[in-house]
């Protein structure tokens, strides 16, 4: 390995162990709550688990799962108006001065015009993806590390190399970083450590909330 990898990789082993707890598992085939808490997330507290005393990130998500018609279709989200759904998940935070319900509803509406409306929709074609990827990013408050989260939420592997995640790999390497680059540093140390990147991307991030 490289010297930035060897820090990283150390760094892990430190601070995380070489058994990092599990990935809680994202929501396959609901890529409307995918959506919904890939943007939501952003500069947000997740919150709590438990059932019957969701908080944060997840309520949101809860809220949405109780009330929605169907699960794993984006129309009912792209058909919502603002004030709708802003009611319905109770949650006015922002991205890019505008509702996260908003960008939400926007990114269904795109998706959707470009065939994307169900999780099976997103193949893992480099076509497919590619158009995915487009259409999520013409939205204003859309960028691509929730595009990776998204993804990631959805069953495909990879890295949301969000502030958490950059902090980390900033600590290990004594300097500061991108996200482009501690995405690839811990890519690398995952597979040095036969764990999945979004394990070690999740156990990164457990650990950088109780700092």
């Amino acid at each position: 390995m490289t010297p930035d990898e060897d820090a990283v990789y150390n760094h892990v082993l430190r601070e995380i162990g070489d058994t990092p707890t599990g990935w809680p598992g994202g929501w396959p085939n609901e890529i409307d709550a995918a959506l919904i808490d890939a943007i939501f997330s952003v500069q947000a507290h997740y919150g709590s688990r438990r059932p019957g005393h969701e908080t944060g990130v997840f309520a949101v998500v809860t809220r949405w799962r109780a009330t929605r018609s169907a699960p794993n279709d984006l129309q009912e989200l792209a058909a919502m108006d603002e004030a709708t759904l802003l009611e319905l998940l109770n949650n006015g935070g922002k991205q890019s001065g505008r509702t996260k319900a908003l960008v939400v509803i926007e990114a269904a509406k795109r998706l959707t015009e470009n065939g994307i409306r169900k999780s099976e929709d997103l193949t893992g074609e480099p076509n497919s993806m590619r158009t995915a990827r487009s259409a999520y990013l013409s939205v204003r408050g859309c960028g691509p590390v929730t595009w990776s989260y998204f993804c990631i939420l959805l069953g495909t592997d990879g890295v949301k190399a969000d502030t958490m995640v950059n902090r980390f790999v900033a600590d290990a390497l004594g300097r500061t970083t991108n996200s482009k680059e501690a995405e690839r540093l811990v890519v690398k140390v995952a597979d040095e450590l036969h764990l999945s990147a979004h394990q070690l991307d999740h156990a990164i991030w457990a650990h950088q909330r109780l700092m």
